[in-house]
């Protein structure tokens, strides 16, 4: 007896189902969110209570966290208010749009010039009355919040840390801590006037102390507030070290080392950038509340917000393709977290490859680019450049003190990154080699023997 052959309608057909149920099985497995819940509620919960260990730059340094030291405070940073001007009385409430326009350009225009003199960019003298006025008001919170960088461990609190930057852009959390900053840069150019550049220098340190604190826990947010404060600093923080005996100086040279190792590495911004980018762009449709119940206050608020501070577009489109780039946004995160902090040249080509490899429906609303994020930490280097500046120039200082004439290298650090230029025997230029950078020159003057 014979065995009927299948007909080729069968087989079509057989062939047909396996496809359609392999298809089915690899979009379930593209598009199922509750691993991505799970691991989003699991990476939302570490970093919101995570310890951020770094080098105190006191020693000895307060026991506790930065966190613990600064949160008492926010309440009265995020009620400072700023400087404002005498120049053009202040609208009422039914004055004219003209009026409060007006206003407005005056407080924009004080607020510059106020920046100029505390970044160095303007002399002490032409300060305008009132941000001096602003200094001396809170003179004291800023010496407490200074104080805080003291603590052996640091660390943002709950209230400004990178899941906080909707109320950070409102003078609050990570803004007011920035401003702060801005004021201790103004107090050192006050001290160093009046002939204290040991009490000038000490307050430059704890000022770029805050800036570092920034950027351990806030996010690439919290980073470039970080690197922009330092960036304010900067100028006074140069003269006040160029200023102070030579004991001090060595003192200090040890305090910038720990300052630098301090920094989180790009892989952990990353990390944390890719917790608030999920929550922001996918939490509103994609989270049950019941894993809602399970994130931490901040993480409800940014998801309930319905997209943090701006308006978000990601919403667009289809759930299911939402769902598929969802997914792929975190493939993308975890492949750039492995590659993050080779060198910069090195790390912009790997995070080419990694867009090649997530082509598909990368112009899509919500769907994130590794090219951004190396834009975005590129911003980042010039503070290593800064910092790097800083403690060369006390080295060259100290250099020059014991031995008599500048030294005719720099060290290993600065190698590549700066040249010494000799202006007189008593004066000497720190210039970065990278013209780009010329702004980042720094002065250095030779102590008397």
């Amino acid at each position: 007896m014979s065995v009927p052959r299948p007909t080729l309608w069968t087989v079509g057909c057989g062939a047909l189902l396996l496809i359609a149920a392999c298809a089915g099985l690899l979009a379930w497995l593209l598009l199922r969110t509750g691993p991505l819940v799970e691991r989003l509620i699991s990476d939302t919960n570490a970093l919101e209570g995570a310890s951020h260990p770094r080098p105190a730059h006191v020693s000895p340094s307060t026991p506790g966290t930065f966190a613990q030291a600064i949160k008492p405070l926010l309440p009265e940073l995020r009620a400072l208010p700023e400087p404002e001007t005498n120049s053009v009385p202040t609208p009422k409430e039914d004055d004219n749009g003209a009026a409060w326009a007006r206003w407005y350009q005056k407080q924009e225009q004080l607020r510059e010039q106020c920046l100029a003199v505390a970044s160095g960019k303007a002399p002490l003298e032409t300060v305008p009355a009132p941000c001096l006025a602003a200094l001396e008001t809170h003179r004291n919170v800023m010496g407490r919040v200074l104080a805080a960088t003291h603590a052996e461990t640091g660390g943002l609190p709950s209230g400004a840390n990178s899941l906080n930057r909707s109320d950070s852009l409102q003078s609050g959390g990570m803004g007011a801590i920035a401003r702060v900053v801005h004021l201790a840069a103004l107090e050192v150019w006050e001290l160093l006037s009046r002939g204290h550049p040991v009490e000038a220098m000490n307050t430059c340190l704890d000022a770029l102390a805050l800036s570092r604190e920034l950027a351990l826990g806030g996010g690439l947010y919290g980073s470039k507030l970080s690197a922009q404060s330092q960036e304010i600093v900067y100028p006074s923080c140069a003269a006040a070290l160029d200023a102070v005996p030579l004991g001090r100086k060595r003192e200090a040279l040890e305090q910038l080392s720990r300052l630098q190792r301090g920094f989180p590495p790009p892989s952990r911004l990353l990390r944390e950038e890719s917790v608030f980018l999920q929550l922001r762009t996918f939490g509103p449709d994609f989270l049950p509340l019941e894993a809602l119940s399970r994130l931490p206050p901040a993480a409800k608020t940014l998801v309930h917000g319905g997209g943090g501070w701006f308006f978000f577009t990601s919403r667009v489109g289809h759930p299911l393709v939402r769902r598929y780039i969802w997914r792929r946004n975190v493939s993308l995160f975890d492949q750039m977290m492995a590659v993050a902090d080779l060198p910069p040249d090195e790390r912009q080509r790997a995070f080419a490859r990694i867009d090649a490899d997530h082509a598909l429906l990368a112009d899509y609303p919500g769907a994130v680019s590794a090219r951004t994020f190396h834009r975005e930490l590129a911003h980042l280097e010039p503070q290593h450049l800064r910092a790097v500046a800083l403690a060369t120039l006390v080295q060259v200082d100290i250099t020059r003190t014991e031995q008599g004439r500048w030294p005719t290298t720099l060290p290993a650090d600065a190698t590549g990154l700066f040249s010494l230029q000799l202006v007189s025997a008593q004066e000497a230029r720190l210039v970065p080699l990278n013209t780009e950078a010329a702004e980042n020159t720094l002065s250095v003057t030779a102590d008397e023997r």
